[in-house]
């Protein structure tokens, strides 16, 4: 793998400062050595989960990463959540099941009429851009695949009630202890959002 040098905010959550080389024009400079170690060891344990054939969800609320992470998902058969995040959806697993069961059945029976006849359906339309990713998916996930953590402290809290694993691009300006993989990376970057998508899909 070869990495490039990242610049992040001036900015620095204090769990950030040893996985930096210094500063330069008041912008913190990204070790690549370690971002590179921590992004191997991200890899190795997905890819060790898929060989097991595990329940991956990949979760993301950036609109620039919404077609790859749904790519990636359906490449790999897993399961994604785009920018519509449900609150309570892993601590509240059971009570989810109905809302997931009744969307799937009216995606496989309806959806594509809808689409082909471009009817307005609202409630089915909503319902779709929260659960679509979804669709399918009959137990908790054994990791969690965050492409920010910024906006994701929620998800981050319900991964740690459940002991589910977190996968992490972690924002510098954000605590990552929460976070069992971390990935630093500057958060106006998605090369290597695009390089780890890349190496789980080989």
């Amino acid at each position: 793998m070869q990495t490039v040098n990242q610049y992040v905010s001036n900015k620095i959550h204090p769990n950030f400062f040893e996985n930096i080389d210094g500063f330069r024009n008041h912008l913190a400079l990204v070790n690549s050595a370690k971002t590179e170690m921590l992004f191997k060891k991200a890899i190795i344990f997905v890819r060790s989960l898929l060989k097991q054939k595990q329940t991956l969800l990949f979760i993301n609320n950036d609109p620039k990463l919404s077609f790859l992470v749904k790519s990636t998902s359906h490449k790999l058969k897993q399961y994604y959540s785009n920018e519509h995040w449900v609150p309570g959806l892993l601590t509240n697993w059971d009570g989810f099941q109905p809302m997931l069961r009744s969307f799937s059945y009216c995606e496989k029976y309806f959806g594509n009429y809808l689409r082909v006849k471009q009817r307005a359906f609202p409630k089915y339309l909503k319902q779709k851009k929260k659960l679509e990713g979804l669709s399918g998916m009959r137990t908790k996930p054994s990791v969690l695949i965050l492409f920010q953590i910024s906006g994701n402290e929620s998800i981050l809290k319900e991964a740690q009630l459940l002991n589910i694993p977190v996968v992490a691009f972690t924002d510098c300006t954000k605590s990552f202890l929460q976070v069992d993989y971390p990935i630093p990376s500057s958060t106006n970057s998605i090369f290597l959002n695009y390089l780890f998508c890349s190496f789980l899909c080989k």
